[in-house]
């Protein structure tokens, strides 16, 4: 954990508590913005591990045949501004039971649904914010869900630097502060 406080020494406070929590993304976010949040999913399917390897094979060690869920959804605010871009691989035996329906978010469906969640925090890093055309720097998290008996999952998110800065605004160059 040291060495990603040291990776995110410029950032807010708010961005490193949300990078090195191994609790509930959900949770932090909407207490950030302040506002309820939502979900919408752009993309759903089943495919076999093998299609998404690094993360099925090698993250989540499913053999190549065994069928995946690649999920890939963004959280928004009311106004429509994405908050974060996400993807979610689910494999499990029970990896239907650990799909939310299309209009709830991951983490409060998993804990509807009574399930024992323990998250390990894989990586935090610097990323692109892939929803602007000028690709600005962005937080990207990446960890595994372990539900137990009913499967595990890998997360990715991808934050919108709007909310979740990468640099204090003490820390811009003076320059930068006055346009």
């Amino acid at each position: 954990m040291t060495e990603r406080l040291n990776q995110f020494s410029s950032a807010p406070p708010q961005t490193r508590m949300l990078i090195c929590t191994d609790g509930s993304t959900t949770l932090l976010l909407n207490a950030l913005v302040g506002e309820q949040l939502s979900v919408r999913v752009d993309h759903q399917q089943q495919v076999p591990a093998a299609r998404v390897r690094r993360i099925g094979c090698h993250i989540l060690g499913i053999a190549p045949d065994v069928l995946v869920v690649d999920r890939q959804t963004r959280i928004f605010i009311p106004g429509k501004e994405v908050v974060s871009v996400n993807r979610v691989v689910i494999a499990g035996r029970e990896s239907d039971r650990l799909v939310p329906p299309p209009d709830e978010l991951l983490g409060p469906y998993l804990k509807k649904v009574g399930l024992a969640l323990k998250r390990e925090l894989i990586a935090a890093s610097r990323d692109i914010w892939p929803l602007d055309e000028n690709s600005p720097a962005c937080v990207s998290k990446e960890y595994i869900i372990d539900c137990g008996t009913a499967g595990r999952m890998y997360v990715h998110e991808r934050f919108n630097p709007r909310f979740v800065p990468l640099e204090s605004r003490e820390s811009l160059d003076p320059m930068e502060k006055d346009g």
